[in-house]
């Protein structure tokens, strides 16, 4: 049977090499913005940073936007959580969408939470508590588990950064950090830091904290409190505003075109670039003296997230494969393989973000947005929408795996992840990726297994899955027995055999050129 397999594909590749076949290079995967919905469950301090000018510089942008705050003052975590499980009808809920703020009381969190298809929900700590890190759990992880139910698949789920009280602050709390400024900043980043390594799932950080801290270091000192601790009604809001949107968009605060009333031009620039240094560095203050760096988030995504597309110009309908490079997540360029060319199929091949000058998980992003691309645009190209494959080697293959297991990058797109008609991933990680756990500060040898991991998000497919390595003891380290490791997860919890390719001889390098001749052997079934 394999042998007629292999005769099939010869005939085929022979007929596809005497067709034309056309290259679009560096087409851009970005897609105009669809409306940002955002949800903040807070309390005051939420109030003072989304309630006031977010809205109107997304608008400013063109990016349309709905903000809405859930709003119970000095509300803990521990006290949302309580509320979830009683249902409690207990919140202000306030929403700004057109630039009116419509506002409602006696709202419960499960109503609100199905108010919108939320594509963001932000959670934080009463300010008093913030720098406490006995104080988060397990109320946060529960809320998370609560609200992860209730909103869309691909939601984005954020941490708001509180600040530090001003230095002369009669906060009945502050007695806790010494009544001093700094210690109450070092000890909400620490507090920070470990939120963000225990909830991987919150993958966007709202440094509203630092780029106050930052804004203090100027010509406006410690005036950024209208009371010691909620912000100045005018710059000190518009601070965190800017902190939001330079979060949300990627954008620089710095360009925004929106001036709130009674911020003269001045201080709204130190406002704006306090924010944008809080972005460049969210856990540690920088003097508003400092340049920024040489791209905004927005520019280097606008600069890598680019495609190009190798397909046959028959006229009849081809199947395509979307391809990632590797360089472990800090390098590699796009580049169409030589092993596929002339073989009647399309290649996507595909650049995205690289760290350290942009985070986990905005490489995790790109990819999904360029295989939605891909889905929505292939058609034009003369490719059937139904038959797009996913593949990549080493970060590549990490990429694919996770997009196959974790379907919420690609709903987030609009994509469910078993349109998908099979997986390819080639050496791919299937603990937390390296880079990730560098990251974090985490050795390269220790492995991790969370929900930046495959093995933390593997579920039952709805499509297939091919494995490939190279030779055990010629691979990456323990690159084959993670591999070896998923197949038997995968399959023990119910999905159909899951193929697993050792080829003998090859190295993590070398297993290109046997795995891409099972992947055309697969894809002509």
């Amino acid at each position: 049977m394999k042998r007629s397999i292999v005769l099939v594909l010869l005939l085929a590749t022979v007929a596809a090499a005497g067709q034309p076949y056309k290259t679009q290079k560096d087409l851009s995967y970005l897609e105009a913005p669809d409306t940002l919905r955002i949800l903040a469950i807070g309390n005051s301090f939420s109030e003072d940073a989304v309630e006031n000018n977010l809205w109107n510089m997304l608008d400013a942008a063109g990016i349309p936007a709905i903000v809405a705050n859930l709003y119970i003052g000095g509300c803990t975590l521990e006290r949302h959580w309580n509320n979830s499980t009683a249902d409690a009808a207990e919140y202000r809920y306030r929403k700004v969408r057109g630039g009116v703020t419509a506002e409602k009381y006696g709202v419960r969190l499960s109503e609100a939470l199905g108010d919108e298809p939320w594509t963001h929900v932000s959670f934080q700590q009463a300010s008093g508590l913030s720098g406490l890190v006995s104080t988060y759990e397990p109320y946060l992880g529960s809320l998370l588990d609560y609200v992860k139910g209730r909103v869309p698949e691909g939601c984005i789920y954020a941490f708001h950064q509180t600040w530090a009280y001003a230095a002369s602050s009669d906060h009945p709390e502050f007695p806790v950090y010494g009544k001093k400024q700094e210690t109450m900043y070092k000890r909400i980043m620490n507090a920070t830091s470990s939120v963000l390594a225990a909830h991987p799932e919150i993958s966007l950080l709202i440094p509203s904290g630092t780029a106050v801290q930052n804004g203090r270091t100027s010509s406006l000192g410690d005036t950024f409190t209208r009371d010691g601790f909620h912000l100045d009604y005018t710059f000190g809001r518009y601070t965190a505003a800017c902190a939001w949107f330079a979060a949300l968009t990627g954008e620089r605060a710095s360009e925004s075109t929106w001036l709130p009333q009674g911020v003269a031009p001045e201080t709204a620039a130190i406002c704006r670039k306090a924010a944008d240094l809080a972005f460049e560095k969210p856990f540690a203050v920088t003097e508003i003296s400092a340049p920024l760096l040489g791209l905004s988030q927005a520019q280097y995504r606008k600069e890598r997230c680019k495609l190009d597309i190798y397909y046959p110009a028959s006229g009849k309908p081809f199947k395509t494969l979307v391809w990632f490079h590797g360089g472990g997540l800090t390098g590699g360029e796009k580049y169409l393989p030589k092993e596929l060319l002339k073989k009647g199929i399309a290649v996507v091949a595909v650049n995205y973000r690289l760290y350290p000058q942009a985070k986990c998980p905005a490489y995790l992003q790109d990819a999904a947005a360029a295989v939605a691309w891909t889905f929505r645009h292939i058609a034009e190209f003369g490719g059937d929408p139904s038959q797009i494959y996913v593949s990549g080697h080493s970060a590549g293959g990490y990429l694919s795996l996770m997009l196959a297991l974790d379907k919420a990058y690609l709903a987030a797109r609009g994509v469910d992840a078993d349109q998908v008609r099979a997986y390819y991933p080639i050496s791919g990680q299937a603990a937390t990726h390296f880079t990730i756990r560098t990251e974090r500060g985490i050795s390269y040898t220790t492995p991790i297994v969370d929900k930046m991991a495959p093995l933390g998000n593997v579920r039952v497919l709805g499509t297939r899955m091919l494995l490939f390595t190279g030779e055990r003891s010629l691979e990456m380290m323990a690159r084959y027995e993670e591999n070896l490791y998923l197949k038997s997860v995968l399959e023990g919890i119910g999905n159909a055999p899951v193929p697993i390719y050792e080829f003998p001889g090859a190295d993590h390098g070398t297993v290109l050129t046997p795995a891409f001749k099972v992947i055309l052997e697969d894809m002509s079934l």
